[in-house]
């Protein structure tokens, strides 16, 4: 039953993130924008390594 129907999400945490965002100065948005392509790119690198390993083992 739980599994089912599940609870509603509240997207709240999104909003408290771009507030928070909003609040600081320039340089730290700069920086929260270099670090989510860093983590988008490293992400994206592993994804891809490990696509390419099992692949090449199959």
């Amino acid at each position: 039953m739980f599994i089912a129907f599940p609870a509603q999400a509240h997207p709240q945490g999104c909003t408290q993130c771009r507030d928070n965002t909003a609040a600081t100065s320039p340089a730290t948005q700069s920086a929260y924008r270099e670090a989510i392509l860093f983590l988008a790119g490293s992400a994206s690198t592993i994804f891809l390594a490990t696509l390419y390993i099992l692949k090449r083992n199959r």
